[in-house]
């Protein structure tokens, strides 16, 4: 198929950047179907017989040197006719100075949503652009072009993640614009970083409310007095364990989209600027791996959704501006990112396993690929992963943690030694994997060890690695690679010290170390990890050996909270609270002290302090000394030697977002803590609680790699302030 009509079945548009004759999707009008725009820049003369509006507003993604992909959603008034648009591309916010006039077609088969790679553009240039049928015309969206990789520039550069549209409100967003205004021009941000959970896949028929900051259920009302919902699914949807509903086709996970871009701060971002984005797990759905989800019972993943994952994908695609069949090669290392490819599939069970080829999956999961790079100027080159796609199952299959009441969570907060040594697969014990571990039985014993990458996306990311020659490589990473240890010495309840995350790289440390040894011993410095889906602000050193006697430090892990998530110590609390009302009270208490108390009873004001900060940070007795006695200075000093000595800071209890700027000499990097999201500021956006601010200088050869602890401008996250 020629790349032209392959482009245009599937939804993508490329436009060549010009003054006088435009084409669209290759070589020459009639072979598109398109006619030709000519240049006409008044809005009013060129559209269609029926009534347009653009709701989702509109979007630019992966900005490169040379191109940038532009983004809206044309609906027609009868929701199914096939509608001409202009697109209009600009050097001017009035469109005097015009390099795109191109008509296209929206069409029902895409939801009519418009993908267009508008190519030949200047480095390092600001472009204006709207798309026009008949009357109605768009919001107009700004976005910017990449410095070309041999320009000595600095770049800025927000990340983020987690934005469930019923647990906050995302203002977030609003305060990232707001202070980008009156910033100087040097300082802005130019792309945004999206690494994961831009949707979530489910819904409650019930009102929606959240937890405030001291865990009270307060009602999510927007500031045109509307209660924050998402509408029941096309669908129908399906059913969760716990009560409410999941997307299960393409026009369910579209209506997703749809009812999250309604959301004015989020419109606003995208109209601002260029997003770069990868999928964590609700892009599809929750602790998933490969094609299997998890509502059916809620301790099992073992539920083949092929179909799913195709309809997830098609929808992340034609919501998604990301430029993935049009990349170029680079440092001799071949693209692997393609365009949606539709295929039919059947819900087929599969073993779990560490190599799956069920024709299915592999079909399903072949609809569509992501991981990609990016490079802005010399300084900096961006590498995106797939975490989801073809990764293993969970060290620790849920089916063994089935009615374990010391495990309240199937992927969170277990056996640290466990998760490890089923990792390992047959690696572990130096070979010699044991038959059971502290009364698990070892599933993993005749597997290889678990993947988060999979083999060819792997070798893909160690040639990038020792192929670019960029300053920094930062890598888009959905869940953060920094271990998150839990010490249980004194909490009577829980035997042994328990792993925080297993859904991220902790569950994957063989890989992890494999990856880290790599970097060590290519000699690759500099790198950065800018992660995401823990809803918690984190910070520190990814050491190539977590359990060495001496491990050696490799590369540094920011990891930022949610801009409307729950953050993971509401929800952690909030689970326990909820368990102590049902009876488990005398079962419960000596979790919930370590992780929450109320200082009122010691004079204080909140009635929810994040203790769990304390527990990660100094653990566990020294967590219950501050909540016996309110006093942080006594707690500190039972502090636990060795205990996650790598972390340079962690907040447990935030929402917000990061910020990073990337030049010859080194990185800054400050993750931004706003108010709990629960009311709509409107153009105020959220207000700020505090600032933490690190340096990461620039390494030469056999430089050590040392990240202190941040400057902190604000109110002081607990147990620091």
């Amino acid at each position: 198929m020629k790349r032209r009509d392959f482009l245009k079945q599937a939804g993508c548009f490329v436009v060549t950047a010009s003054v006088g004759k435009l084409t669209g999707c290759g070589d020459d009008a009639a072979s598109t179907g398109m006619g030709d725009a000519g240049n006409t820049a008044d809005a009013g003369t060129f559209g269609s017989d029926i009534s347009v509006s653009f709701p989702q507003g509109v979007a630019s993604g992966d900005p490169r040197p040379n191109s940038v992909m532009l983004w809206t959603r044309a609906e027609p008034e009868d929701g199914e006719s096939s509608v001409m648009v202009e697109l209009q591309v600009a050097l001017d916010e009035s469109f005097a100075d015009l390099v795109v006039e191109q008509t296209l077609e929206a069409g029902l088969e895409h939801d009519h949503t418009l993908r267009v790679v508008v190519e030949a553009l200047s480095p390092s240039t600001t472009y204006y652009y709207r798309f026009v049928s008949g009357e109605g015309e768009s919001r107009v969206g700004r976005t910017w072009t990449a410095p070309e990789a041999d320009d000595d520039v600095a770049v800025g550069l927000a990340w983020v993640s987690c934005q469930d549209f019923t647990s906050g409100f995302h203002g977030a967003y609003r305060r990232m614009i707001n202070d980008d205004e009156q910033a100087a021009e040097s300082d802005r941000v130019r792309f945004v970083l999206h690494v994961g959970d831009f949707i979530y896949e489910t819904r409650r028929e019930e009102f929606q409310t959240a937890l405030d900051e001291d865990l009270e259920r307060v009602d999510l009302i927007d500031r045109d007095g509307v209660p924050r919902t998402v509408a029941p699914f096309p669908s129908g949807g399906g059913e969760t364990a716990s009560g409410g509903s999941f997307a299960q086709t393409v026009d369910d996970y579209r209506h997703l989209y749809k009812s999250y871009l309604g959301d004015p701060d989020l419109q606003d971002a995208r109209a601002r600027w260029p997003f770069v984005c990868i999928w964590d797990d609700h892009e599809f759905s929750n602790d998933c791996w490969q094609t299997q989800a998890n509502y059916t019972s809620e301790h099992s993943t073992d539920e083949p959704s092929q179909s799913r994952r195709v309809a997830a994908n098609q929808a992340w695609f034609e919501y998604i501006p990301a430029i993935l069949e049009e990349a170029e090669e680079a440092d001799g290392v071949a693209p692997a990112a393609h365009d949606f490819r539709p295929v039919e599939v059947e819900d087929v069970r599969y073993d779990e396993g560490i190599d799956i080829d069920e024709p299915n999956n592999s079909k399903a999961l072949g609809s569509l690929t992501i991981y990609r790079r990016l490079r802005f100027g010399r300084h900096l080159e961006l590498v995106l992963t797939d975490n989801r796609s073809y990764r293993s199952d969970h060290a620790l299959p849920e089916e063994l943690t089935t009615g374990n009441p010391l495990i309240f969570q199937a992927r969170g907060g277990l056996p640290l030694d466990v998760v490890v040594t089923l990792d390992a697969g047959n690696t572990a014990n130096g070979g010699d994997p044991p038959a059971s571990i502290d009364n698990f039985e070892n599933v993993r014993r005749d597997s290889p060890p678990g993947t988060m990458l999979g083999a060819e996306q792997k070798q893909w990311f160690k040639d990038v690695m020792r192929a670019t020659d960029a300053t920094f490589k930062l890598w888009g990473n959905s869940v953060p690679l920094l271990r998150v240890r839990l010490d249980a010495t004194a909490v009577d309840l829980i035997p042994k010290d328990l792993m925080l995350g297993p859904d991220a790289w902790d569950g994957y440390g063989t890989e992890r170390r494999e990856l880290m040894g790599f970097l060590r011993d290519e000699g690759i410095q500099n790198v950065i990890s800018l992660s995401g889906d823990h809803h918690a602000h984190l910070a520190g050193v990814v050491h190539d050996d977590y359990d060495a006697d001496s491990p050696t430090p490799v590369m540094v892990d920011f990891a930022t909270a949610g801009i409307s998530s729950a953050a993971m110590f509401t929800a952690i609390a909030g689970a326990i609270r909820s368990a102590a009302g049902e009876g488990l009270e005398a079962l419960v208490a000596p979790i919930l002290k370590v992780v929450n108390y109320d200082e009122t009873q010691f004079g204080g004001e909140r009635k929810a302090v994040p203790n769990f900060n304390a527990l990660v940070l100094y653990g566990s007795a020294a967590a219950n000394a501050i909540a016996d006695s309110g006093d942080v200075a006594e707690g500190e000093a039972l502090r636990l030697p060795g205990l996650n000595d790598h972390l340079r800071f962690v907040d447990t209890a935030s929402q917000g977002y990061g910020l990073a700027r990337i030049g010859a000499d080194g990185a800054d990097v400050t993750l931004v803590a706003i108010e709990v999201p629960v009311l709509d500021r409107g153009e105020e956006g959220a207000r700020e609680r505090y600032r933490a601010s690190f340096t990461v200088p620039r390494l030469g050869d056999g430089e050590s790699l040392v990240l202190d602890v941040p400057e902190i401008e604000g109110a002081k996250p607990f147990p620091l302030g």
